[in-house]
């Protein structure tokens, strides 16, 4: 008697070697008795020393993870990371705000620095200190150079300084050097030096300071295209030389406008020898000679 199983006919997996002998078929049949055997069953899955590699490797995987998280939120602790930066490093729309002091290893390039209102800017280098501006095409134009040995370098094509009004006070270029002032104080006390021509339209002194203008080894020499005025308000006006002081107006007049007019040291004359001229004033105070051994008298137009 035989029983016909309807899963009979339907094998679960085949396994044969081709070419090389007879094929075996195996079939598995469910047990309609209500029991399963282990010969039937094949379990799925990781078990063994593997499964224990498995776990210990997730254990470490979560021990590192823990870990970073930890030294993360260590980290943003100390350098007190916030939504709007990092410490005294704070980010704004319109630039970076620096609260304290900043140290760069590094060039730095920004546009504007400036500082908060009623502080006080303080750039501090200990090899000195190096500022460049470059045009458009990236060449540099100008720099500014502080050295550790107490010297200040400025390089440019024309140094200007002006003052809170816009208005320029001085400047240097490669011709000549220019002042607007309303005032020139020179403070040192042994005078100044000038190696070449300087050009001024008044020289003055300090109030009750006497002014002089000495020439030691040379000459002095004051040259005006117009007028040359010599006023002493409140003191006396002295020109000594060694040698000659030459008074001369080659169009015009020379005026001596005062009271009392002296002459001294002359060398006086024992009245013998040969007759001189005779040097005569008019009542206007113009100077003439008289003819020899003639009176002091004035001809027409003299003394007009």
């Amino acid at each position: 008697m035989s029983h016909h199983y309807p899963y009979q006919d339907d094998p679960v997996w085949e396994r044969g070697q081709y070419g090389h002998g007879p094929t075996t078929t195996t079939v598995i049949q469910p047990n309609y008795h209500g029991k399963t055997t282990d010969s039937s069953i094949y379990r799925v899955g990781i078990y063994g020393w593997r499964k224990r590699c498995l776990y210990l490797f997730i254990l470490l995987l979560t021990v590192v993870i823990i870990i970073n998280l930890a030294l993360t939120a260590w980290i943003m602790n100390v350098l007190d990371f916030s939504s709007s930066g990092m410490g005294p490093l704070e980010i704004h729309d319109d630039g970076i705000k620096v609260t304290g002091k900043a140290e760069f290893d590094r060039p730095v390039h920004f546009r504007n620095l400036a500082t908060s209102e009623g502080r006080v800017l303080s750039i501090d280098s200990a090899k000195g200190l190096n500022m460049n501006a470059r045009n458009l095409t990236g060449h540099q134009t100008a720099s500014f150079h502080l050295t550790a040995e107490g010297k200040a370098e400025a390089t440019c094509n024309r140094f200007e300084v002006f003052n809170d009004k816009k208005e320029l006070l001085f400047f240097v270029d490669q011709k000549e050097i220019g002042l607007k002032l309303e005032n020139l104080r020179i403070l040192d006390e042994g005078g100044s030096v000038f190696e070449g021509a300087v050009q001024t339209g008044i020289i003055r002194p300090e109030p009750d300071t006497p002014l002089q203008l000495e020439s030691p080894t040379r000459n002095l020499l004051v040259d005006a295209a117009q007028d040359i005025e010599i006023l002493s308000r409140a003191g006396d006006i002295q020109a000594t030389a060694l040698l000659d002081i030459n008074i001369q107006a080659k169009q015009g007049e020379i005026r001596m406008d005062s009271p009392n007019v002296f002459i001294s040291g002359l060398q006086q004359s024992n009245g013998q020898g040969q007759t001189q001229l005779q040097i005569c004033i008019c009542e206007n105070g113009r100077l003439f000679l008289a003819r020899n051994q003639a009176d002091c008298r004035a001809d027409r137009g003299i003394c007009e």
